[in-house]
Parts: structure tokens; C-alpha cells; sequence
């Protein structure tokens, strides 16, 4: 239902896109000559000409599906309002001129500029077409004496509907997939309409990434490029991300003052930042003041302390911070729950989950303010795995001051089989999950999941940014990751990124 709504809201809405009304980045003589850059067609004889012939007598074939005939025909309207329809579904969101101006004005205009490829290659080689040389018809027998007057190779259809698979993906890359294979599938279409050979559909692809290689090197396309991301972010919801450098915790630790361990869990609450370094450290820094006012290693806890999140219970009314959930990621593989100040600490709970779907060590994340504790975890380079449970109160304590969930306290569960490498820090906002990803020399990233869609719905890539993501926090309109230096613990640097 939610895929017809898309397509009848774009059919509706938008105004018919018009030759006068695009403007383009690029004229056909300042893109990439295909001829140049890309081998000829096949000859008639040879493995490579066979191959053509078999997938034609396949695309024979596919014309029995009613489906897919109708699906053929509808990829061969030369229409790019048709196209703008077609490729609203997958990109999951109507393409038109009133609701996404911006989208709108990036997909007309880098479309069409990239199309153009096309032309020298068709008139240089100005290949038969399959129907043409086999004296049949193709599924549009009326157009065949037209469409023999312009050459095979490449297909601009298909390079039309990559080009709008790359330029959307650029916009939405949580989308990709599904664009990518719909552009594959209208590529199928002009072999089964039986007007390209399959070598034709193959070399469209790679003249659709050539084309659009060439648009970012032109600024007037940057420019929209950006106006169409920021326009998609206000629509989704998304936040844009965007990393401004708050300061490295170096700065502000006194010259004498012992930091071990490498940096890992970030916390804050009011004006003080928490540094959680490895074996159990915890550095305490004045935000307004900027500097360090606590530093010493954390009473019951030496682990390796991947996580640091405060919730709101408090262990007694005359503390001055609420419980601090430190996950352990390793040793004893729970959350510690830390009474602390800026004198000391003391362990008053530990949380474990003695349920399944884990393989290794595991995280620990709160969504506080709902009342809500995440367990994260799952095999590096592999599926990751989040599940729910309501957050346990000191009183929910046995006799050993623990807590031990099980798989009958899950209150959902969100896999992601790929897109995660490894698992950093972790926090929970309502229906989002933030998740630092990574480390040097690999990429690194900033990933926002939606858990109600159960899947990743931005990413940010931090690899520019040189260092390893490790902990993160929400405040004040802002994710706050902390980063550590390899072999440096002192210079724990601190990003933050926005979330409007």
C-alpha cells in the first residue's frame, strides 16, 4: 500500500518535466567519450556475440511472464517523468517538483547531463539492433522502423535508469540496494523488449558511473548535491551530522597527572565530562572550566569499561550524579552500575544477560529517559544485535546486589547483518540508535538505526577524522563522541556532531 501511495502521490503532484525546464551541469562534449574509454561492441562472431544471442532468445522468453512483459514496457517509456515514478518507490520517497524541490531539481538536471553520454558512442559504432537483425519484432513493433535509425550500443534507457539509481543512492544510501536492483531490472527489460543486446545493457552501466564521475568534479552539482541531502534529512527526520571539534582532554589534564588505559566509555551529566579509559580509569573533567577535577581508577571495576551511559535513579538522594552503567566488555561481561563522585566510586549493582544470540562480549546502552536498557553485541565483522529490556531499579537487586536478565525479559530485538564492523559505544534515544562503528586503519562511521524499521538509516563516516570512535553520549542537541589516539591516553579527543 505504502509503495502504490509513493507512486500515485508523484503521478499527482509533480509538474511534467519539459526540454526547457532542465538545465545542464555539463554539455555532451565536456563528459567522457565512451569511444575513448570503453571497448567496442562485440563482433558477430565469437564467444562474446553468443552470449548476446543466448540472452536474447532469454529475454524471448520473459516475454511469456505477463509481469515482467508489463514491467518491460513500462522501463521503455523515454519519459523522465516516468522514470522519476518509477524510481520514487525504491528511493522511498515521491520525486516531484512541490513536495522536493531540491531532489527534484538534482535528479532532472544530473540525469539528463549524464544521459548525453550516449550519443557519440551509438552514432560511431551505430550497432543493429537484435530485433532488426533477427527480422522480428520487438515488443513495440510500431517503433521498430524508428528505433533501427539509431544505433544499439549503448542503451540509453538503461543508462538513464543507472544514472538515477546513482544520483538517488547519493541521496539516500540506505536505499541503494533496492535502486541498484531496480536499475539492473530495467537494464533486463531492454534485452527482453528486444531492443539492446546484453552487451549494450552491460557497457550502459559503466557509462552511467563514467558520467557520473565526471558530475562531482562540477561545483554547480555539489552545490544542489548538498541542497537535495539537507532537503532529504529535513523530510526523514534525519540529523545531518554534521562534526564540529569540541577539544582533546590532553589540554586539560595537568602535567604530572598519571592517565592509563586506553580511552573508551564517554559520559555527561550537567557540566562534567566522564572519561572511562581501560582497566577501570575514570577522568573527570569541568566542561565550563575546562579542566580535569577527578582522575583515579574506579573502586570493583578494572574492565575494559567500552561503554558508559547515566541513567536517572540515584543511589541515594544526596548524590550528586545519577547511576553510572559501565559496560564491562569483558571479565565479567555486565554492566556495572557505579554510584560516582569526584572523589571515588562504588559498584552498588551488576546487570548480566544470561540469554542467547551472543557471540563474544557484549555492550551495554541505556534509553534513560524511557526507561530502558540495551544489551549490544555480536560478532565482529559479522551481525550485531540489540535487544530491549525495561531498565531494573537498585531494588530489583538479589542478595548479591545483581541482576540477571534472560531471554524471557527481551522486549524486542533489532539484528543488523551487515553494515556494522565492529561494535564501539552505543545509546539510546527513542526509537534511534546511535553506534560509533570501527577503527584505524579501517573505515570508521557514525550510525543512526532506526529500531522500530530495525535497520540503518544514516551513516556518517568519521575515517577523516583519524582517530578510533569509542564512547558516545546525547546532549543538548548533539552526539558527543570521544576518540582515542593509539598509544596516546592522554589525548582523548572529543567531536560532536549535530542532531538537528
Amino acid at each position: 500500500m505504502k509503495k502504490i501511495l509513493v507512486l500515485c502521490i508523484a503521478l499527482a503532484s509533480a509538474v511534467l518535466l519539459r526540454a526547457q525546464d532542465v538545465e545542464l551541469y555539463l554539455t555532451e562534449h565536456e563528459l567522457p567519450d565512451l569511444v575513448k574509454c570503453l571497448p567496442p561492441p562485440p563482433d558477430t562472431i565469437g564467444e562474446a556475440f553468443t552470449h548476446d544471442i543466448m540472452r536474447y532468445m532469454w529475454g524471448k522468453t520473459q516475454r511469456l511472464d505477463s509481469a515482467r512483459l508489463a514491467q518491460a514496457k513500462r522501463d521503455a517509456i523515454w519519459n523522465l517523468d516516468t522514470t522519476r515514478v518509477i524510481y520514487s518507490e525504491p528511493f522511498g520517497l515521491a520525486i516531484d517538483s512541490l513536495a522536493t524541490p531540491e531532489i527534484f531539481k538534482l535528479f532532472k538536471n544530473g540525469v539528463s547531463t549524464i544521459e548525453q553520454i550516449r550519443f557519440r558512442p551509438k552514432a560511431h559504432y551505430f550497432r543493429m539492433r537484435p530485433y532488426a537483425r533477427f527480422k522480428e519484432s520487438s515488443i513495440f513493433p510500431q517503433d521498430d522502423a524508428w528505433l533501427a535509425t539509431e544505433g544499439s550500443y549503448p542503451s540509453g534507457h538503461t543508462i538513464r535508469a543507472w544514472s538515477a539509481a546513482l544520483i538517488l543512492s547519493e541521496i539516500n544510501p540506505n536505499a541503494a540496494e533496492a535502486l541498484f536492483k531496480r536499475a539492473h531490472e530495467s537494464g533486463e527489460s531492454r534485452v527482453i523488449a528486444g531492443c539492446h543486446w546484453q552487451s549494450d545493457v552491460d557497457a550502459s552501466a559503466s557509462a552511467a558511473c563514467i558520467g557520473y564521475a565526471a558530475l562531482q568534479a562540477n561545483p554547480d552539482y555539489r552545490a544542489q548535491a548538498a541542497r537535495a541531502r539537507a532537503e532529504f534529512r529535513r523530510i526523514s527526520g534525519l540529523p545531518s551530522l554534521k562534526p564540529e571539534f569540541v577539544c582533546d582532554f590532553a589540554d586539560w589534564t595537568p602535567a604530572g597527572e598519571e592517565v592509563t588505559g586506553s580511552t573508551q566509555g564517554f559520559a555527561m551529566y550537567d557540566k562534567y565530562a566522564f572519561v572511562l579509559h581501560d582497566k577501570g580509569r575514570l577522568c573527570i573533567f569541568d566542561m565550563k572550566k575546562r579542566k580535569m577535577v577527578a582522575n583515579y581508577l574506579m573502586e570493583g571495576n578494572s574492565s575494559h569499561c567500552n561503554n558508559a551511559c547515566f541513567g536517572v535513579e540515584k543511589a541515594s538522594r544526596r548524590a550528586q550524579f545519577p547511576l553510572l552503567y559501565v559496560a564491562s566488555c569483558g571479565g565479567e561481561n555486565c554492566c556495572y552500575v557505579t554510584d560516582v563522585t569526584l572523589k571515588g566510586s562504588r559498584v552498588v549493582q551488576k546487570i548480566f544477560f544470561d540469554g542467547s544470540g551472543y557471540a563474544g562480549t557484549i555492550d551495554w546502552c541505556l534509553d534513560a529517559g524511557n526507561g530502558f536498557i540495551y544489551t549490544y553485541g555480536g560478532r565482529n565483522g559479522d551481525y550485531k544485535l540489540l535487544k530491549k529490556f525495561r531498565l531494573p531499579r537498585l531494588a530489583d537487586s538479589d542478595a548479591s546486589s545483581e541482576i540477571h536478565l534472560t531471554d524471557a525479559d527481551v522486549l524486542d530485538e533489532v539484528r543488523l547483518d551487515s553494515g556494522i564492523n565492529i561494535w564501539q559505544g552505543s545509546i539510546v534515544r527513542g526509537r534511534y540508535a546511535y553506534l560509533p562503528d570501527g577503527y584505524p586503519p579501517h573505515e570508521c562511521f557514525l550510525h543512526v538505526v532506526d529500531l522500530e524499521q530495525k535497520r540503518i538509516v544514516l551513516s556518517r563516516n568519521l575515517t577523516d577524522l583519524a582517530d578510533e570512535p569509542e564512547g558516545i553520549c546525547l546532549k543538548d542537541g548533539y552526539a558527543y563522541v570521544v576518540f582515542h589516539t593509539s598509544r596516546e591516553p592522554r589525548h582523548a579527543k572529543l567531536w560532536r556532531f549535530s542532531l538537528q
